[in-house]
């Protein structure tokens, strides 16, 4: 076993030597991390404690106006993609003006719609948040599409599309 000189061993490199994009007007604080393939538009809010890592190329973009609060993690990984809202395929998309709150969880493949709203501690897992979606706190969403303007109640396990067609306006 090999000793490191931090609490935590070094984090996956990023072999193609992709380095996250990151608009003028966004702001990323710097005890946050932003790792590889990563685009981040204008006027982004990522807070301290935030990790968004696009591992091995896989694409994750967060759009204008989107804003990652404390604690939350984004990870892009290469297997599934989604289309994005420019028709291109990513891991995860963080539409515009979306809001993940506090040590919100989005794993991808995640599509996240324009003005959707990712309560605390919820968990997103290869699902899509049609535009104007709200998931409330302590909710896991995974393998299926919650439609346009949709609430995800506290607490709920949406995994079955049955689930998600039924949830209320």
């Amino acid at each position: 076993m090999g000793r490191y000189s931090t609490a935590a061993p070094p984090a996956s490199r990023h072999p193609e030597g992709i380095e996250p994009t990151v608009d003028a007007t966004a702001y990323v604080h710097p005890f946050a991390q932003v790792a590889g393939a990563v685009s981040v538009g204008a006027q982004v809010s990522v807070a301290p404690g935030v990790s968004v890592r696009a591992d091995q190329g896989s694409p994750c973009r967060l759009g204008p106006d989107a804003s990652l609060w404390e604690g939350t993690m984004v990870q892009a990984l290469v297997p599934g993609r989604v289309l994005g809202d420019d028709q291109e395929p990513y891991a995860v998309w963080v539409g515009a003006r979306a809001t993940l709150a506090h040590k919100a969880i989005v794993h991808g493949p995640v599509y996240v719609g324009d003005d959707c709203f990712v309560g605390f501690r919820s968990t997103i897992f290869n699902a899509r948040l049609s535009p104007g979606c709200i998931v409330m706190m302590h909710a896991l969403v995974q393998d299926v599409e919650i439609p346009a303007g949709k609430l995800v109640p506290s607490g709920a396990i949406i995994t079955d599309q049955d689930q998600a067609d039924a949830l209320p306006d």
